[in-house]
């Protein structure tokens, strides 16, 4: 990067839908060697830039400056503007700086005082940034250069395959589980109503995969039957990597008879919810619920459903 001297002052740039943008934030682009962008864990497991809130008596350069130096313990040199964007997380627009370091290799030995860890990422192979920081990176980092096959390999994107049994009463009324509470657990959605199902194994599909969680989770042993829906799932604060969940139909049981286990202990209780009137919504939250009412309407309909996320509407085929 080429260093020069602090650019003047910024205009705020208005936000369309917005009557205030807050304060603005300083945010610094540092790169190695390789084109791989520096980015920092915060406690609750979100990865994002170096940034800091802009002071009265400086501009978003001077911020940007700062904000490597209080979260990294590293000085720089501001150079040109990469671009303006808002993450969603705040709001307040981030003034995004490409940084250079005074000192040669004083990257590789950073203190952190307010983030857990920091790491070196490709643009095409970003951990669980926000989606706005994801398309910011992805429109103006650097383009991942020709690497060694290996180390192509080691560095190529990643997502959790999960899959999901779909079992219903009779009466329309939707299996669920609920997962043991693991300590500590910070996920937003713990302690709430699950789908029966998991991650894939090594060398499993996903039918097979969703027998065997639902064998593991309810003592139902059965075969799959058709694939109902695919969703893609940004990932959550604290994932790296996002989610591509398989859901499979496996019919009806007469929860009058049947009879439910886990040898494991993985699972705590079985119940039975109404996927209409809010009782699923209550149980598992909205975007759980309203992925199991798009798989139960391709139920109806014979075509699976696919979805980026789940409270977008659904493209089917």
């Amino acid at each position: 990067m080429h260093r020069s001297s602090l650019p003047s002052p910024l205009p705020e740039t208005p936000v369309v839908g917005r009557t205030s943008v807050g304060v603005p934030v300083g945010g610094a682009l540092v790169t190695d060697t390789l084109g791989r962008v520096l980015l920092l864990r915060r406690s609750d497991g979100r990865w994002e830039l170096p940034s800091a809130a802009v002071r009265p008596d400086e501009d978003p350069a001077e911020a940007a400056v700062r904000a490597l130096a209080e979260a990294c313990g590293v000085a720089a040199s501001a150079g040109h503007r990469v671009g303006v964007f808002e993450d969603g997380t705040e709001p307040a627009l981030r003034h995004v700086y490409a940084l250079s370091a005074h000192v040669p290799g004083a990257l590789d030995r950073l203190v952190l005082p307010r983030h857990t860890t920091h790491g070196w990422f490709f643009t095409d192979n970003l951990p669980g940034i926000t989606p706005e920081t994801v398309r910011f990176l992805r429109a103006h980092g650097p383009a991942r250069p020709h690497l060694p096959r290996a180390q192509w390999l080691a560095t190529t994107p990643r997502s959790w395959l999960c899959t999901v049994a779909v079992v219903t009463a009779p009466d329309g009324r939707l299996l669920m589980v609920k997962p043991r509470l693991r300590k500590p657990n910070r996920r937003p959605d713990a302690g709430l109503w699950n789908f029966p199902g998991g991650v894939l194994d090594t060398h499993e599909d996903s039918p097979t995969g969703a027998a065997r969680e639902l064998r593991e989770e309810t003592g139902l042993d059965r075969s799959a039957g058709p694939l109902l829906a695919v969703f893609w799932r940004h990932p959550a604060p604290g994932s790296d990597h996002p989610i591509v969940q398989f859901f499979h139909d496996f019919g009806t049981a007469d929860p009058g008879t049947v009879r439910l286990s886990c040898q494991d202990g993985e699972v705590t209780d079985w119940a039975w919810f109404r996927p209409d009137g809010g009782e699923l919504d209550a149980a598992a939250g909205p975007d759980r619920a309203n992925r199991a009412r798009q798989a139960l309407a391709a139920r109806t309909t014979g075509r699976t459903v696919t979805g980026t996320r789940p409270d977008a509407p659904a493209a089917t085929g």
